[in-house]
């Protein structure tokens, strides 16, 4: 009887340790589960919308190649080791962003992942990146390839570059989606401080402005047209003042002579009978053939002067006011996505309002941004008068 007791209590013994052993398994297990599991952490993107990303983010996309410029400002030497996507071939679509980023980073092991603007954005592909950020901007909400990237449970953030999201204020729209990446993409610190040093910028150039506004018994008069196609075609204009370039010349005080008129090309009588005190052409690197208005880092002012100078040849462009006085100049359009668009709205100011804004050298800002906070050196033409006055 006192062995069978024994025995007994042996096996309980035994039951008791196996058991206890089984626990610390499970909750070792747990924990290490725990410990894996990445953390997250839930912002309100640009849209208004709730966005839960990992805190550590590796793996970047940008549906659109315009976003390489902010992307190489807050993560400067980091850049090539977390963007695995721009969307479209950068190469293809901006060549001049491709060499430019070329000189530092290996931008040909950049994935393609279908273009925003025809709605052909792979979501398969997508998947298969598995990213953890993707970046859209606010214009291509409605688009069905964003829609499906939404619902089948990416990483969708949305930025707002030049306040196409009417609850943002278009000439800070990008700071302030800047402020939101830089949070998200874990460089905080750094980006607040470039986007401080640019808000600064911004302030300063609407204080002037408005003290101008008040002080001048007259608008100076303006003619916007999209510089791409050839001079011998007419751009379109920019005559909406909710968002884009028409906001930014109501807010500067400018009389636009295209508002009104939305992104049509002006008739060329409203041009010649408007007789407008200025004319600005926009240009970027859209095309690598045509004979289009060209800005960016691998354009001369040579360049920039020459083609300028094929506007003074179209027909009646001789006896405008703005002809005769020399105040035709040329900037490049896409400033509103790049982070130092703060430059080119100095310029533009200071063209509308030269008195005013004699003390405000954007060439000098744009250098000094460059050398502080971006990755690659400064290079090229961003803005140019067509004549030196």
């Amino acid at each position: 009887m006192k062995i069978k007791k024994m025995i007994l209590g042996l096996l309980l013994i035994v039951t008791i340790i196996v058991s206890s052993a089984g626990c610390g398994t499970t909750a070792k297990k747990e924990e290490t589960a725990k410990n894996t599991t990445p953390a997250t952490k839930t912002y309100i993107d640009m849209a208004g919308r709730k966005v839960k990303l990992s805190t550590d983010i590796k793996k970047i996309v940008t549906l659109r190649y315009m976003e390489t410029n902010i992307l190489g400002a807050i993560l400067g030497k980091d850049f090539d080791k977390k963007v695995i996507s721009l969307g479209q071939d950068l190469k293809t679509n901006d060549i001049d962003l491709y060499q430019k980023f070329s000189q530092t980073f290996d931008m040909d092991k950049i994935v393609e992942c279908g273009s925003v603007y025809d709605d052909s954005v792979s979501s398969e592909k997508l998947l298969e990146l598995d990213p953890d950020i993707i970046i859209v901007d606010y214009a291509f909400m409605q688009k069905n390839s964003v829609k499906k990237l939404i619902e089948v449970g990416l990483p969708v953030v949305f930025i707002d570059s030049d306040g196409s999201n009417p609850k943002n204020d278009p000439l800070y729209s990008m700071l302030d989606s800047m402020s939101m990446l830089g949070n998200m993409l874990g460089y905080k610190e750094k980006t607040d401080e470039m986007v401080k040093y640019a808000r600064g910028k911004i302030d300063n150039v609407l204080k002037i402005a408005n003290k101008a506004v008040k002080e001048s018994s007259k608008k100076p008069s303006v003619y916007f047209e999209l510089g791409n196609v050839t001079p011998e075609e007419i751009g379109a204009t920019r005559g909406d003042t909710s968002d884009g370039l028409g906001a930014l010349l109501k807010r500067l005080g400018a009389e636009n002579i295209g508002e009104g008129h939305g992104m049509d090309s002006l008739n060329p009588e409203i041009v010649l009978n408007s007789n407008p005190d200025m004319i600005m052409i926009g240009g970027a690197n859209w095309n690598p053939t045509s004979n289009i208005m060209r800005f960016g880092y691998f354009v001369t002012e040579g360049q920039a002067k020459k083609h300028l100078e094929e506007y003074t040849k179209r027909s009646g462009w001789s006896e405008l006011s703005a002809i005769k006085n020399g105040r035709l100049y040329g900037f490049h359009f896409n400033y509103a996505k790049y982070p130092f668009g703060f430059a080119i709205i100095e310029y533009t100011a200071k063209k509308l309002w030269p008195e005013q804004f004699k003390d405000v050298d954007p060439e000098a800002d744009l250098k000094e941004f460059f050398s502080k906070y971006m990755p690659i050196s400064y290079s090229g033409v961003f803005f140019e008068d067509w004549k030196d006055n």
